[in-house]
């Protein structure tokens, strides 16, 4: 008797729920992605989110796609039939590679709008979860969200600011912050909120050091010696402290400031920037939300080198960008104004 070939193993099967308050502009967005994932095309073209520079479409194999996926599936340990909901845009690194996972492990996906306080369902436990530390904000400050229901977080798109990720280090399920790009494919590398500010690569992620600038290499993803604009110490091959992007950089009588050190230290909602200063060239000021204490922000910034420590202080309500970033900018020319009127 002819044993014939071995049946084939089954490819599995995602399943995606359209929210009814989904938009048609959000369907089409993630029926883009199914239609190209089964197709087979070899490539898929994104674009940069212009944080390092103008906007540009990068163009991505479908082999290097698949090797982002596989590695984030196998560090959370996703499988076919857990549940997970999309929250970013598709037309982002971090919401098309949440459809990607889910097509490629059939995971059951349930696709919402894209709002600062996610839409979640009372009693609906998710097993993987991506936000964008604003949305995580957002529902931590509200009395009916429970965190209980989000086996895993994954935060990413924006720095976690101190006070944010204190509370969310207290969430009974872990919470990490990933670090990665467009140019990545999302994340290639993590650390847990409340374990300190160590990055460590997935497996294959190498990380050295080009003067101050952090860079990347992933072979599996196509990612070869990567100058990144960020500014990091390389503790080995493996793992990294990000210090803050090169490029926000203030540059303060001759030393180069990053602010995200400062904001790091700070423990309070609030941003520090440069503004120009004819002694200093740029003057560091730190600007805090409302009701914040000064008292107590400048106490913990006798553990900063005095070079490091803001030369104003302002209070002042934060606006932050659609991606979550605080918007630097539009906090240092009001800086700038309060500063001259005074």
């Amino acid at each position: 008797m002819s044993r014939g070939r071995p049946p084939k193993p089954r490819a599995p099967r995602a399943e995606l729920d359209f929210s009814a308050n989904c938009s048609p502009a959000r369907l089409r967005e993630v029926e883009a992605v199914v239609e190209w994932w089964n197709s087979g095309s070899a490539t898929y073209s994104l674009p940069t989110s212009g944080s390092t520079g103008t906007p540009k479409e990068l163009v991505f194999e479908r082999r290097h796609i698949e090797a982002s996926a596989r590695a984030t599936l196998d560090f959370f340990g996703l499988k076919e039939d857990m549940r997970s909901p999309l929250l970013l845009s598709a037309q982002t690194a971090g919401g098309f590679m949440m459809v990607v996972r889910a097509l490629m492990a059939g995971l059951k996906l349930d696709v919402l709008p894209v709002e600062r306080r996610p839409a979640t369902r009372p009693g609906l436990r998710y097993d993987f979860v991506a936000l964008v530390p604003e949305q995580a904000a957002a529902l931590a400050a509200d009395p009916q969200f429970n965190p209980k229901d989000y086996r895993c977080t994954l935060l990413g798109g924006a720095d976690v600011r101190p006070e944010l990720e204190a509370t969310l280090a207290g969430w009974p399920r872990p919470v990490f912050h990933g670090y990665g790009m467009t140019e990545t494919l999302s994340h290639v590398a993590l650390r847990q909120l409340g374990g300190g500010r160590r990055y460590t690569g997935l497996p294959g992620v190498i990380f050295a050091q080009k003067g101050e600038a952090l860079v990347v290499d992933d072979p599996e993803r196509g990612v070869r010696g990567l100058v990144t604009t960020d500014a990091a110490k390389v503790i080995s091959y493996r793992e990294f402290e990000w210090l803050g992007r090169l490029d926000g950089a203030v540059v303060s009588a001759g030393k180069k400031i990053f602010p995200e050190v400062v904001e790091a230290a700070s423990g309070s909602e609030g941003v520090a920037v440069g503004v120009p200063d004819p002694q200093w060239g740029q003057m560091l000021v730190w600007v805090g939300a409302p009701g914040f204490d000064p008292n107590r922000i400048v106490l913990k910034w006798e553990a900063l080198p005095s070079w490091q420590r803001p030369k104003h202080v302002l209070e002042h309500a934060i606006p932050y960008l659609a991606s979550g970033k605080p918007d630097r900018q539009a906090v240092a020319r009001w800086a700038a104004h309060e500063l001259a009127l005074r």
